[in-house]
């Protein structure tokens, strides 16, 4: 019989591998909830405030007191000084209320229940927090796990070892090598399904992914919990008109339907999701005959703004000041009440925010202008473009603009960048067909070309650009496009035919699915989805979507937890069949060997690009230039900032239940830096490793992210009776889940420890 409660924290790492002399008493009265470790084993115990300064009562010098010799009433040399054990640090002696992390005496900062409280740096250590198990989360009617939330305090984060094994002052990167198996991607889950009239179940706009609720019932909506898929749905054709608006999530792995609203935005119009009003949580805003409507992370309507034209809103703090506005093709808005801040003198397309003169305030393009954050004009080049991306294609620290015009007798890109002299801009290359070097013209249009993307796709260390028309998928070498004396047509990278006779201006996404350095596509048009080498253009996987296409495109984001990154890509059965079959709704699609890395677990607009949105949905105060960030100079990319190729680690500790049935607290911890997915399995054994009997399982209940950890209570009434007395020892085996990659497994056992409280361990 198990009896489970469990309790979150973040990890002291070094002391769980024995590196750090920590600051801890052993077993208290009770199991307290907290987190605290001893030094060699590992095990937790009661949080503590940290030792009293060493016995110092005989004045004793370096010389007299070699660091580590034992001394006085059971200390030890350090610093100098003879040092009560527990106080000492390496060669110093720890004082007042530090405590000793990593061979450093520090001072803790402030309560924290998790990391994200905590300042860049540090990370939350629930070990030293006083709360212990008694503070309950609030009720949520979102929370799936119901774990019992502790406090703790925020100490520095440990360094990073130069080599592959932990010292006594640092750990190691824990990473895997870039992927070499095969591209297997499979359709895992599925929403909707309507394939026959009135097909209430399409999706033919862009979903967002971005947290809406607590899913871990610690009272937060934070990068922690599972993100919701906001999309909006039609039925019977009707894509013009208003449709409903969904918030579906995976929760142990399983589609949830969160909430729905009928009848109010538009069903071919694109969401923003993200922190916009000011209050704790994310917002949804989207578009309704020509106004903008927010909800909040339930469902329910904020604001309506006034009739101001909106098709694709974009979510940003153009002026820096710590207020979000919402950005719409007719002009700006307050994100706390939907008022009108300004109006665009000419409205732009959709509009994309970036800092384009270098001034630290954000402006707004849509490929032809550029509108300051105060809506004045900055630059118009009188060049039409209907969409737009920002990158700096050429590395000289300035960003260029693409623009795409897909009118008829146009289908054209063309790239410029705001300069200081007049008229405002400066083109760098003239507009151009996207097609000039098409052998054939299976829809006969003379139009098209959908919303870019930047990404370095061959991996030459500059960024390149892609899009889709009504002829191929075509991706054109930046650097090439940034010397003025190449060709136009010897700028092209390669190109695949698709079909796209509808819209023609179907948009796509990015990623490098198995981190070798080189970006993938992922495109849909009318019949297929497909995703592409970005380097050859050689099709690397397809399968039946069918759409009637908008500028709809997939999005790339960890949608359930898993570490890993997915596609998620919308489907309508409408107009549409591939092969005599027809897809309706929305569908993730995963890697069938877990081979992917991992990514953010958030894409919360159609121009998305990572520094305008934190993992949580807060928007930032200030935007960093997402071309100034090393691996960050793409757009429509998804991408984690640090290692894609980071690693779990699940370790584990035992200990004795100190209150209640008899039987023992264990705590698992990722010592990684990628995500331990739900349901680490946990297997307690009488005796010694790696013989012994098998006494209980469990499993975790919560994914445990990069210095997370799960306490789980497991009683043992009928373990046998040389148990109970302590004679025979306990230990704990911890096994990820199938598919996860650790980048070490040597460490998945604990340490033998006796199942009664107050006995030597």
């Amino acid at each position: 019989m198990l009896a489970r409660k469990t309790a979150r924290g973040l990890w002291q790492a070094a002391a769980i591998l024995g590196l750090v002399v920590p600051m801890f008493a052993s077993c208290g009265g009770d199991d307290g909830g907290s987190t605290a470790s001893n030094a060699g084993t590992g095990g937790g115990g009661t949080g503590g405030t940290g030792g009293s300064s060493g016995d110092a009562s005989v004045n004793l010098d370096s010389g007299a007191c070699p660091t580590g010799n034992a001394c006085g009433d059971a200390g030890v040399c350090a610093g100098g000084v003879c040092c009560e054990k527990e106080n000492a640090c390496g060669d110093a002696c720890c004082s007042g209320s530090e405590v000793c992390s990593f061979q450093k005496c520090v001072t803790p900062g402030k309560t924290c229940t998790e990391s994200s409280d905590c300042a860049s740096g540090e990370y939350c250590e629930l070990a030293l927090g006083d709360k212990g198990d008694s503070g309950t989360a609030p009720d949520a009617a979102s929370c799936t796990t119901g774990f019992i939330v502790a406090e703790g305090k925020c100490l520095p984060e440990p360094p990073v070892c130069a080599g592959a094994e932990p010292g006594p002052n640092c750990l190691p990167k824990c990473e895997r090598p870039p992927s070499t198996a095969a591209f297997d991607p499979e359709v895992t889950y599925t929403w909707g399904g309507v394939t026959s009239p009135p097909y209430s179940s399409d999706v033919m706009m862009t979903p967002i992914v971005v947290q809406l609720d607590d899913d871990n019932c610690d009272g937060k909506i934070t990068a922690l919990d599972i993100p919701e898929i906001v999309f909006t749905t039609f039925a019977g054709g009707a894509y013009t008109g208003q449709g409903t608006l969904h918030a579906i999530s995976i929760v142990n792995q399983q589609v949830v339907d969160k909430w729905n609203v009928p009848g109010v935005l538009n069903a071919g119009s694109d969401l923003a999701g993200g922190n916009f009003d000011g209050n704790p949580g994310n917002e949804v805003v989207g578009c309704s005959n020509g106004t903008v409507t927010a909800f909040d992370g339930k469902g329910s309507k904020l604001w309506t703004s006034p009739t101001i034209g909106c098709r694709s809103p974009a979510l940003a703090d153009l002026e820096g000041d710590g207020t979000v506005e919402v950005v719409v093709e007719g002009g700006i808005l307050n994100g706390k009440d939907g008022t009108l801040k300004h109006a665009f003198a000419v409205g732009l397309s959709t509009p994309s925010v970036s800092d384009l003169d270098g001034d630290g305030k954000l402006d707004i393009t849509d490929g032809r202008r550029a509108y300051r954050a105060d809506g004045t004009l900055l630059a118009d080049t009188g060049l039409a473009s209907a969409w737009s991306a920002v990158g700096d294609l050429d590395l000289d620290g300035k960003p260029e603009i693409i623009g795409i015009n897909p009118a008829s007798g146009a289908r054209s890109m063309h790239i410029w960048r705001v300069t200081t002299a007049a008229p405002g801009f400066e083109l760098v290359r003239p507009a151009f067909d996207i097609h000039e070097t098409a052998t054939s013209n299976p829809c006969g249009h003379a139009s098209g070309g959908g919303p870019p993307t930047i990404a370095d796709f061959n991996g030459d260390g500059t960024p390149d650009v892609a899009l889709a028309g009504s002829i191929a998928y075509v991706i054109f070498d930046g650097k090439k496009l940034m010397t003025p004396t190449t060709p136009t047509a010897s700028t092209l990278l390669w190109q695949s035919v698709t079909q796209d006779c509808s819209s023609a201006a179907t948009g796509s996404s990015v990623f490098d699915f198995n981190g070798d350095g080189k970006a993938e596509a992922v495109y849909s048009d009318e019949i297929y989805l497909r995703v592409y080498d970005g380097a050859t253009g050689n099709e690397l996987w397809k399968t039946c979507n069918t759409t009637g296409t908008l500028i709809e495109y997939p999005v790339i984001a960890d949608v359930d937890n898993d570490g890993q990154a997915d596609i998620v890509v919308a489907s309508n059965a409408y107009a549409f069949n591939c092969g005599g079959t027809k897809q309706s709704g929305i569908r993730v699609i995963q890697s069938k060997s877990k081979a992917w890395v991992r990514t953010r677990r958030v894409w919360n607009q159609h121009t998305y690009h990572i520094t305008n949105v934190e993992e949580d949905g807060s928007i930032p105060t200030k935007e960093v230039a997402n071309w100034t960030v090393p691996g960050l100079n793409n757009f429509r990319q998804n991408k984690q900032p640090g290692s894609e190729l980071a690693a779990a680690d699940a370790v584990v500790t035992v200990r004795a239940h100190c209150g209640g049935t008899f039987g023992v607290i264990v705590e698992v911890r990722n010592l990684g830096s990628a995500p331990l997915p739900t349901g680490v399995q946990v297997e307690i054994f009488a005796g010694t490793p790696p013989g012994g009997t098998s006494l209980a399982t469990a499993a975790t209940t919560i994914p445990l992210y990069a210095a997370q950890a799960e306490l789980i209570s497991i009683d043992l009434p009928t373990a046998p009776a040389d148990v109970q007395s302590g004679a025979t020892p306990v230990y704990a085996v911890v096994t990820p889940a199938a598919g996860v990659i650790e980048c070490r497994t040597d460490n998945n056992t604990s340490d033998p420890v006796s199942a009664v409280c107050g006995q030597p361990r």
